[in-house]
């Protein structure tokens, strides 16, 4: 799927601590800014990267989906206005780490906290192509994410035709739902449904 990429690719080997990231982070500030509602992948680009730790993944991905999570459900309270405080950010974060060891504390980080993250596998410059979830996903919204995956895309009502399982349309919106809260999955309103896909054709599990 088409998307509009923001990488940020961190040249130190060792990426430790709130402050490092945030200062590494800050370049990327203006980029969010411009988004204007449009959705974009934060590709956090760890090739460089032989260690990092959780700090600084907090305050990269994490805050990044957590803002991307804040654009969604709309908070009641108006968001802070500090350059570091979770505001509404049309994000969809993801990571390189061709290091096993990086990809591991990557993995470990989200597992902890039982949330997924997709990892870019190959990609170009609007598009991501092949990624690998890591972290934590529950068995029916990774079966959900998976035939969507193999479908393309599709509405609630549509993955309930094409599916073998005997569960209710509502049951899947759902279920996708869910997958676009975790910024697994994009969508758009078509008419009265919402359509939604996969940020990538091709999704591998961890392991």
């Amino acid at each position: 799927m088409n998307m509009r990429i923001i990488e940020l690719r961190p040249s130190r080997p060792h990426l430790h601590g709130a402050t490092l990231a945030q200062e590494d982070l800050s370049t990327a500030l203006s980029s969010f800014s411009a988004l204007n509602g449009d959705s974009a992948v934060f590709l956090l680009n760890l090739s460089n990267a032989t260690s990092v730790t959780g700090s600084y993944l907090r305050a990269t991905l994490h805050w990044a989906l957590l803002c991307g999570q804040a654009a969604v459900s709309q908070p009641a309270h108006p968001p802070s206005h500090g350059q570091w405080s979770v505001k509404p950010l049309p994000l969809f974060p993801m990571v390189v780490a061709p290091s096993a060891v990086v990809a591991e504390e990557v993995h470990d980080f989200f597992g902890a906290r039982n949330l997924p993250l997709l990892q870019a596998l190959k990609w170009t410059k609007s598009e991501i192509t092949s990624v690998r979830l890591v972290g934590v996903l529950d068995s029916f919204l990774l079966g959900t994410l998976l035939k969507l995956a193999r479908f393309g895309e599709a509405t609630a009502g549509e993955l309930a035709d094409k599916s073998k399982e005997e569960i209710t349309p509502n049951a899947w919106s759902n279920r996708l739902a869910a997958l676009f809260m975790l910024r697994l999955v994009t969508r758009n309103r078509v008419g009265k449904f919402w359509k939604y896909a996969p940020i990538a054709k091709e999704i591998q599990s961890w392991g």
